[in-house]
């Protein structure tokens, strides 16, 4: 059964390879016509993105999993969900002796920054922020392409989850 359950997983993510192939070769397709320095903008842009995806995916993967395989709270985050529970009754509390109509501001939650500053992540925005430099000192910078480039891998994302979740 995990076997099953392993090869499906290596399927989705054979595929979901196969798709950026995909759309990584319209992209050469597209901006080769424009020339050589469109080509390379879009896919220093390209690759700098999928490294941030990836730097993303693996970064959350390893945090879910760690926090699934534990099943405790760390010190620093029950500190930070007793503070949430104290602020919400006193919250609560001032609400209802001022006024109910009065809508609540959103709240700020510092466990949702965790996941941004895990390394392989800082790591593949430095990447991009050097390529970018480098593409505007060499003289090359054409943004245009550059922005083409980083925009595929969002609209790929969106375009594989419309694809696949209708299945």
């Amino acid at each position: 059964m995990l076997n099953l359950i392993k090869s499906k997983k290596e399927m989705k993510f054979k595929n979901l390879a196969l798709f950026y192939i995909v759309l990584d070769s319209i992209l050469i397709a597209v901006t080769s016509a424009f020339g050589s320095v469109e080509l390379l903008n879009s896919q220093v842009a390209f690759i700098c993105s999928t490294l941030i995806l990836f730097a993303s995916y693996f970064g959350y993967k390893s945090r879910v999993k760690n926090k699934s395989i534990n099943y405790q709270l760390s010190e620093q985050e029950i500190e930070l969900f007793e503070d949430d529970i104290d602020e919400q009754t006193q919250e609560l509390d001032t609400q209802d002796s001022n006024n109910k109509n009065d809508k609540k501001p959103a709240k700020f939650r510092k466990i949702d920054i965790l996941g941004a500053f895990k390394p392989l992540r800082l790591i593949s925005y430095l990447i991009l922020i050097v390529a970018f430099f480098a593409l505007l000192r060499q003289g090359i910078f054409e943004p245009i392409s550059f922005l083409v480039g980083l925009a595929l891998m969002p609209l790929g994302v969106f375009i594989a989850g419309v694809f696949y979740g209708r299945k």
